[in-house]
């Protein structure tokens, strides 16, 4: 059962009914974490971006050695193959460490609340929010991704995207649907 489809609990007559239902949603513990293959696949592209690189400079090397055969249009050539090997190697270290920091993030859902692990290996970030203190569940579009706010009444709060989960939705949903609050769209 989603929280929009949940009867409103001032309604007379469904307060017992809205309240067993996230009581039993409760009681299931599920634990959230990014799929196996999805991080290998990210690792495999990561790979992949560093194999082109080093040929791209091996390309480069071609171009401008022997001096006595560089010519402006080889220098133009080894110069746009230089660029493209740059931005492989960028690119490849920018999806290791994002398949590292997926790796490590995950949610647990239990009976008291919920415990995200966010951060990294190394700088790990633990936030516990207990379900009676959560107030709401904030959706914000920023840039090329969404990104997930869930605050408490005390102002702590935990924000994940899709950078720290596969699926940053779904496990919104799971919150939403064990608090009885529907996600805002902000």
């Amino acid at each position: 059962m989603r929280a929009s489809e949940f009867p409103s609990p001032n309604t007379e007559g469904t307060r017992g009914i809205v309240t067993a239902q996230i009581e039993a949603n409760r009681a299931k513990v599920v634990v959230v974490h990014n799929s196996r293959i999805y991080i290998g696949t990210i690792l495999l592209i990561s790979l992949g971006a560093a194999f082109i690189s080093i040929s791209s400079v091996l390309v480069v090397v071609s171009q401008i050695f022997p001096f006595s055969a560089l010519t402006v249009a080889r220098g133009m050539s080894a110069a746009q193959w230089a660029f493209g090997a740059f931005f492989f190697a960028f690119m490849c270290s920018f999806m290791w460490t994002m398949a590292k920091k997926l790796a490590f993030c995950g949610a647990k859902l239990d009976s008291s609340g919920v415990q995200f692990n966010l951060g990294s290996k190394r700088a790990p970030v633990r936030v516990f929010l207990p379900w009676d203190k959560i107030v709401a569940v904030q959706q914000q579009r920023v840039g090329n991704l969404i990104q997930f706010t869930v605050r408490t009444a005390d102002g702590t709060y935990a924000r994940y995207s899709s950078y720290t989960f596969l699926r940053p939705k779904k496990v919104a949903r799971l919150i939403a649907e064990r608090t009885g609050i529907a996600i805002q769209k902000i």
